[in-house]
């Protein structure tokens, strides 16, 4: 076998690897996710709560997914950024951005469109829509990358009050030969009371 074809295969054979590591990293920052959401989504107001009235505390809220974000990934908090640490599944931050949606508008579609741009998320437009939907509106998220790809998640449906959290990553390739892993994660739970 020639050193060419060494080469080449050796060569297949890190675009698999990256490709599998791409795929692993994305399906472990979704778990991260949905994990820290799902325990912010308990921060529910007390004061509120003893009148009838169910509204979800977002100091706590953040506090709460900063917390499990800590605990289960390693991830610290900064502005509208987890930083990672040694032992994260990810090398560079996780831009992100949250939405909370509540008993007033859970029955509407939510159309969210962000811009990632030198590391944030920027808020394009947020727009609920007219019609109501008795089983719960859809959130559709749609980023736009800094080449101007425009990324569309799949619709996720809420079944009431919920936390929306997206996050983006966007991070240097594992062989400088190969292009960066950067894809979009969305959580949508709902408020747990």
């Amino acid at each position: 076998m020639s050193v060419s074809a060494m080469l080449l295969f050796l060569l297949l054979g890190l675009v698999v690897f990256d490709a599998d590591l791409a795929m692993h990293k994305k399906l472990e920052v979704k778990s991260l996710l949905e994990l820290a959401n799902h325990d912010a989504t308990f921060a529910i107001n007390q004061e509120l709560k003893t009148e009838g009235i169910i509204d979800l505390n977002l100091d706590e809220a953040m506090d709460r997914f900063a917390r499990r974000m800590a605990e289960n990934g390693g991830y610290s908090r900064q502005g509208a950024a987890f930083l990672p640490s040694a032992a994260s599944v990810t090398s560079d931050p996780l831009a992100f951005r949250y939405y909370y949606i509540d008993f007033q508008h859970w029955q509407r579609d939510f159309q969210l469109s962000l811009q990632y741009q030198q590391g944030n998320l920027q808020e394009v437009s947020a727009v609920f829509a007219d019609t109501l939907r008795p089983e719960g509106g859809y959130v559709e998220v749609a980023i736009t990358t800094e080449e101007g790809e425009e990324l569309r998640l799949s619709p996720k449906r809420m079944v009431g009050p919920s936390l929306v959290v997206v996050a983006y990553v966007d991070e240097q390739p594992f062989v400088p030969l190969l292009s960066g892993h950067a894809f979009p994660v969305v959580s949508v739970e709902e408020l747990k009371w």
